[in-house]
């Protein structure tokens, strides 16, 4: 009986060793898995700051990368500049690529870093500063708002249940003059008081018994945030106008009218002026001279205009050039017209621009890679004094 017990003990003993031992074997695989996510995190989070300052090393001096000639020494050039060819073509094309660059050279393994730059405006986002759309700020810009009121398929003129029939673009356009001017005097429009100072905000609001915290009033300059759009008097009782869909759901379901929302063509920095080597067919019908006022047929006569103008980056220019590449950005005015084989108004030159400038904001990605664990970083920022200024900083 002693025996059976000693060997129960023993056996006892034995397992809950073995789950000590068992425990032990698990934690430490568990903590050496932490310490490798730990390290190779650590080692991401440093390739990403590594291609932060790529990025502002490129940003900080493209606009004396040096111009492409015949015959140049591509070693001699990147001895002096290791980025010389991505300055060059973010100078010229508005954007360019550094990467996917090895941290280890001699260590295929060791991590990469990738960083991606263009001008904002180079596809939808931020393709006008609205704070210069106003009369103040832009000599055509009633018609530069009608551009988009319209290829955006808002109503001139809308029928509504209480008003009767307004007119919803001069609303709108008058409504953001008195929020982006510094007086208190309602804006006019063919002859009529048409915008919205703080008084009609006032009465507004206590008609409709606003909280205190909710209630917002011309801001008297310019705005921060595109969404204080929807403060102003008709984006704010027209919400589709800024969102897209069914501007009057009053109507009947055969009456109502779905349209475009406006919101995504504007920024609230950079330049209302267009960027013609990274621009899209819309963004270009937003230029006087592009823009067809008398054409009524769905602006097919813009539209031809601003594929033209597209097709041309394809058209290799006439002189000096490399012929390696398959599009050729626009160097000027003069090189636009005589690449596009269609008729384009002279004052299509005063709104657009053939690189960036001091007013240009950059979108940067930054992408880094090891031991299959990446981290992505979007920013935005301009350059000012020598420096890269962020006014946007988003990490996954």
């Amino acid at each position: 009986m002693r025996r059976a017990s000693a060997l129960l003990m023993a056996l006892w003993t034995i397992a809950v060793l073995s789950i000590m031992v068992l425990s032990f074997a698990a934690e430490a695989h568990l903590q050496s898995g932490i310490n490798v996510y730990v390290r190779e995190r650590n080692r991401v989070n440093r390739l990403t700051d590594a291609g932060q300052q790529l990025a502002e090393v490129v940003l900080c001096d493209y606009q004396n990368a040096p111009e492409w000639t015949d015959g140049e020494d591509a070693s001699a050039l990147m001895e002096d500049d290791r980025w010389v060819f991505e300055k060059r073509e973010l100078k010229t094309a508005t954007r360019c690529t550094i990467g996917p660059v090895l941290l280890d050279e001699d260590n295929p393994e060791s991590g990469t870093v990738e960083v991606e730059i263009e001008i904002s405006n180079a596809g939808q986002e931020n393709a006008i500063n609205i704070n210069e759309l106003w009369s103040e700020g832009d000599a055509s810009y009633r018609l530069r708002w009608e551009m988009i009121l319209q290829t955006h398929g808002i109503p001139e003129e809308l029928e509504t249940p209480e008003e009767g029939t307004i007119k919803l673009w001069n609303i709108l356009i008058a409504s953001w003059n008195d929020w982006r001017d510094a007086d208190d005097q309602v804006f006019v429009m063919d002859g009529q008081s048409l915008g919205a100072e703080k008084t009609w905000y006032k009465e507004e609001y206590e008609k409709d018994k606003v909280e205190d915290e909710d209630k917002r009033f011309p801001r008297n300059g310019q705005i921060p945030d595109i969404q204080e759009l929807g403060y102003v008097r008709g984006f704010k009782d027209y919400p589709a106008v800024l969102t897209g869909g069914v501007i009057n759901p009053w109507a009947k379901k055969d009456e109502q009218i779905s349209v475009k929302g406006i919101a995504g063509e504007f920024g609230v920095t950079g330049s209302a002026k267009i960027n013609v080597n990274s621009c899209t067919i819309n963004q270009l019908l937003t230029v006087p001279g592009i823009y067809d006022e008398d054409d009524d047929d769905e602006q097919s006569n813009g539209r031809e205009i601003a594929q033209a103008i597209i097709d041309g980056l394809k058209v290799m220019p006439e002189g000096n050039v490399d012929e390696s590449r398959t599009w050729w950005p626009y160097r000027d005015w003069s090189d636009l017209v005589n690449r596009v084989d269609v008729q384009i108004g002279n004052e299509a030159s005063n709104y657009l621009i053939y690189k960036p400038d001091n007013n240009s904001i950059f979108k940067i990605k930054i992408s880094g890679e090891s031991m299959g664990m990446s981290r992505v970083v979007q920013a935005k920022g301009y350059v000012k004094d020598g420096k890269v200024r962020y006014i946007e900083w988003r990490e996954d």
